[in-house]
């Protein structure tokens, strides 16, 4: 017999099946809970909610970030999209997204094994908002923390990239070598060798980057990442002369069916680096260029297509040919914004490197600086040539021009007349058949303006300027034929106003002077009827014999000016253009023209050194022998004697200016015996020292308070003689007008002044510090003058010994200090003790920055002690100076500067340039200040006598200024 249920209990089994789910699910909702029922419920809740939004918005950002990168095609691509602030604050929302995002599993689903991921999320957006600290913390945290292999490793990837954006390269190195000894799956593996290869670009080290790209490429899945990768490669092969191996990776790219610009550069490289074993070859590669030409996509690319073709025949060393493309490409407009700087910088090295034409390598040099982008690695570079180039011009048009004038001075009057004639004659017939050109090309352009549409013709017109098609002001050549020109024919002059009717050197605050003598000149030229062809001649041969020196004087002066040029030049070619044969044969010629020259000691020096490095060791002997004999107690003698002379000279010239200034405190205290003392002893133990014109005024100084007027007198006469270019000659020749002018009035007196008492001591409780700012006051202040009240009157006697007689009279039976020559604002009855003598008496003030030649440099770094930019600071600059200076043998030292902060100091640099190309150099990403940012610090470069006294001063902005205005 069948039992009947009851309805109710049939529908009880589906209730309590709810109610067991629904009980399930919310154990499982629990994160303490650690069954497989509650890990795969927070598994799948943390990966496809909060994780895969945050991992999907960070790829969208990253591709945005790539395609937003413009890159130059024609530099080595970057291994990373380049971060700054501009990307970081236009992702700063989305950025800030992702963290939000990437947490929620963090808080919620703390037992899934997506929250390592999501800390490695979070890492990547801090790392993408630039700041690199909190990343850093949280790459560790995961690394410390996680239980995945793979979690642990992509963390360490990026704290390798986060260490290397805060340039603690060491560290990025430590994590690095650490990965080595672990198994990576491929996308860490990839990851591992991009960030690897990062590091040792920045290390300057190209094989090791050229190694860990190739060993990137075989981990990619996508093809336009692997492509872009293996283009950089391929260009790293090419700069390293490996043209099969970059020829590979090209043609691999262009199989890959690449993007657009990717692979028309690629395309363009191949034919730089394919193998031209004959004719044929050659004959391939120019039609495969004649055929980018021809189509239509390429249009934009053009002058890029022409700078390579020029580049394919500067490889078979055909420069005419690489020159004409250059200016080609110069001539078509193009898309690709740095070009024009590329191909300036290109013609500028044919004519530099190939041509040895260095007037017009300076003229495509200045214009590439215009334009080149002052971001890019090479600008410095660039800038630095250009300002060796304008140098060499200026000597070289001095030279050529000098040299000219003299042959024409020289002349008998009536051949020096009918050569400027004949010579006007050939301008004015040039100057009209170029007028006649020009309308040439007006008439041609406006018969073929109908079949052009306006865009062309406007572009014509500004373009077909009588130079090929390009604009005339945008042609290197034509700019530098004309300023040659220019030079030659009016001089060099200052780019002014009313330059025509100016002298040669007038400056710009005279206009007024002229326009007030000569009122009407102005309207009465505008009133003036036009030249004839005879009176324009011969104005222009009247202009040419302006500049021609026919006197004496004039022609002493123009030696003079062939003279120093000779001399420039010759260390132009010697230190910056590195052509020691072209040197020898200047520095030759100007011992040849004159014998006689004051620079004939370092013109000997500079010739043994080069003929050294040319391997003639009979000529270096010769001008061994002649320093020797000619010049024994110079300071080429004893260099030639011992080459490491100027370093240790270095330290002696820190004695000697501490001697120096203990004499002239004594010279300060009256103590005139302890001064000449020190004085003796400077001159007699160190006679090279580098401030021998310091001391030598000094002496005279004691003199004008020891001695008789003649022996001042004497001193200061062999002083102007042989410190010729101390800043202390004008003092000197103020004292010698003064003495002159006095024995002109018969008011010298004939002995010795009375020996002065000491002057009294002072207690001085103020610091060091205290009394070299009150010292440099006092020495800005103006002397004070004693003034005589009569002439019959006895001079009062100054309370300072700056205001000390040099000189003085007998007068009436008395002896009389020394009045000044009477001036307009003087009355007749008195007389006034010059300031010029009050300031010169006292010599120098011992602690002002001088910018005359030293023996040694230092380049100083100031920068925050705490700041962990700077932690290992010296290390990295002993190892990059072993890398790009190790000929310097440069050492590294580290000071106190007070203040929170620490100056490192690099010593020392013979040559002041090689020193500020130095400082200049620390903008550069090698440098290891170059990529720092955030942190101000400072670096100049110093001699070694301002060096020490910066380290009493401490007046940095005092000495950023001096530097800035002497460097």
């Amino acid at each position: 017999m069948l039992k009947t249920l009851h309805p109710f209990a049939l529908n009880k089994k589906p209730l309590h099946i709810l109610f067991i789910l629904v009980g399930l699910t919310l154990a499982a909702c629990s994160a303490e809970r650690n069954n497989p029922l509650s890990k795969t419920y927070h598994n799948t809740t943390a990966r496809y909610n909060g994780y895969f939004l945050a991992k999907e918005k960070m790829r969208l950002l990253e591709e945005k970030q790539e395609e937003q990168m413009v890159y130059d095609y024609s530099q080595v691509l970057p291994i990373y999209p380049i971060l700054d602030s501009t990307t970081a604050n236009a992702a700063a929302a989305d950025l800030e997204d992702i963290k939000k995002k990437a947490s929620f599993p963090i808080q919620y689903h703390q037992n899934s094994k997506w929250v390592d991921n999501s800390y490695n999320l979070i890492g990547k957006a801090s790392f993408y908002e630039l700041k690199f600290e909190e990343a850093v913390r949280t790459f560790k945290y995961v690394n410390a923390n996680s239980k995945d292999a793979d979690d642990k490793h992509e963390a360490l990837v990026w704290l390798m990239r986060s260490f290397m954006q805060l340039d603690e390269m060491e560290n990025a190195k430590q994590v690095s070598e650490y990965l080595r000894k672990e198994r990576l799956n491929r996308d860490n593996a990839r990851e591992l060798y991009l960030a690897r290869a990062h590091y040792y670009t920045l290390e300057g080290d190209t094989a090791q980057v050229i190694e860990n790209l190739a060993l990137s490429i075989p981990n990619f899945e996508d093809k336009d990442a692997q492509s872009k990768v293996r283009y950089t490669l391929a260009q790293l092969y090419q700069l390293t002369n490996q043209d099969k191996e970059a020829s590979k990776q090209y043609a691999k790219i262009l199989r890959r069916n690449p993007p657009y610009d990717l692979g028309f550069f690629s395309r363009l490289n191949l034919g730089q680096v394919s193998e031209l074993a004959d004719k044929d070859d050659r004959e391939r590669i120019e039609g495969y260029y004649r055929k980018l030409l021809k189509d239509d996509k390429n249009k934009e690319y053009r002058n890029k297509i022409y700078y390579e073709m020029a580049q394919f025949e500067l490889r078979q060393q055909h420069y005419d040919k690489a020159l004409e493309y250059l200016n080609q490409s110069l001539r078509t407009p193009g898309s690709l914004p740095n070009q024009s700087a590329y191909s300036y910088v290109s013609a500028g090295e044919i004519y530099f490197d190939n041509l040895q034409k260095y007037n017009l390598a300076a003229a495509y040099y200045d214009s590439a600086v215009q334009v080149y982008p002052k971001t890019a690695a090479m600008y410095e570079a660039v800038a630095e040539r250009r300002d060796i180039l304008a140098d060499f011009a200026r000597q070289y048009t001095t030279i050529q021009t000098q040299d000219s004038l003299q042959r024409l001075a020289k002349m008998p009057e009536a051949e020096r007349m009918a050569f400027l004639q004949q010579l006007v004659q050939l301008e004015e017939e040039a100057r009209l058949a170029e007028q006649e050109r020009q309308q040439q090309l007006v008439q041609e352009e406006r018969k073929q303006a109908p079949r052009q549409n306006r865009n062309s013709n406007s572009n014509d017109l500004l373009a077909n300027n009588g130079t090929g098609g390009v604009w005339y002001f945008d042609n290197p050549t034509a700019m530098a034929t004309a300023r040659a020109e220019f030079t030659r024919r009016w001089g060099d002059r200052p780019n002014q106003d009313f330059w025509r009717i100016r002298t040669r050197g007038e400056n710009q605050n005279q206009t007024n002077v002229v326009a007030a003598t000569t009122p009407a000149a102005e309207p009465a030229a505008a009133a003036a009827p036009e030249q004839t062809p005879e009176e324009r001649l011969q104005a222009q041969v009247d202009l040419y014999l302006q500049d021609i020196p026919l006197t004496t004087v004039a022609f002493l002066r123009s030696e003079k000016l062939e003279e120093d040029a000779l001399f420039r030049l010759g260390g132009i070619y010697a230190q910056s253009l590195k052509a020691p044969n072209d040197a020898i044969s200047t520095y030759e010629q100007l011992l040849e023209r004159f014998p006689l020259t004051e620079h004939a000691p370092e013109t000997y020096y500079s010739l043994y050194l080069l003929y050294g490095r040319t391997g003639n060791t009979e000529q270096q002997q010769v001008y061994f022998n002649k320093i020797k004999d000619k010049f024994p107690g110079t300071v080429y003698a004893r260099l030639i004697e011992d080459s490491d002379f100027m370093k240790k000279n270095a330290s002696t010239n820190l004695l000697v200016h501490a001697l120096y200034d203990s004499a002239y405190t004594h010279y300060d205290a009256r103590e005139y015996r302890q001064t000449l003392s020190l004085l003796n002893r400077i001159t007699s133990q160190y006679p090279l020292n580098d401030i021998q014109d310091k001391v030598a005024f000094l002496d005279a100084m004691v003199a004008a308070n020891t001695e008789k007027p003649t022996v001042l007198f004497d001193k200061l006469t062999r002083f102007k003689n042989q410190h010729k270019g101390s800043p202390l000659v004008k003092q000197a020749d103020q004292l010698l007008i003064t003495y002159q002018e006095l024995e002109r009035r018969n008011q010298l007196r004939t002995d010795a002044p009375e020996t002065p008492a000491p002057a009294p001591k002072k207690t001085d409780k103020r610091t060091p510090e205290e009394k070299v700012s009150t010292k440099i006051a006092t020495a800005k202040t103006a002397a004070p003058t004693a003034t005589v009240p009569a002439a019959d009157t006895k001079a009062k006697v100054p309370a300072t010994p700056a205001a000390k007689p040099a000189v003085a009279a007998a007068e009436q039976g008395q002896q009389q200090q020394l009045p000044a020559v009477p001036t307009a604002s003087t009355p007749a009855d008195s007389a006034t003790v010059p300031a010029v003598v009050a300031a010169a008496v006292p010599a120098v003030d011992p602690m002002a920055y001088e910018a005359g030649a030293d023996s040694a440099y230092f380049f100083v770094l100031i920068y925050p002690t705490e700041a962990k930019a700077f932690e290992d600071i010296q290390q990295k600059y002993a190892k990059y100076n072993n890398t790009y200076y190790k000929k310097q043998n440069l050492a590294v030292d580290s000071v106190a500067y007070g203040n929170g902060k620490t100056m490192l100091v690099m010593r020392a640099f013979e040559d002041p340039a090689l020193a500020t190309s130095y400082n200049i150099k620390q903008k550069g990403p090698q440098a290891p200040v170059g990529r720092i940012r955030g942190v101000d610090f400072t670096t100049f470069v110093i001699s070694s006598a301002n060096y020490q006294k910066f380290l009493q001063k401490k007046d940095l902005e005092a000495y950023l200024t001096f530097f800035k205005n002497n460097y």
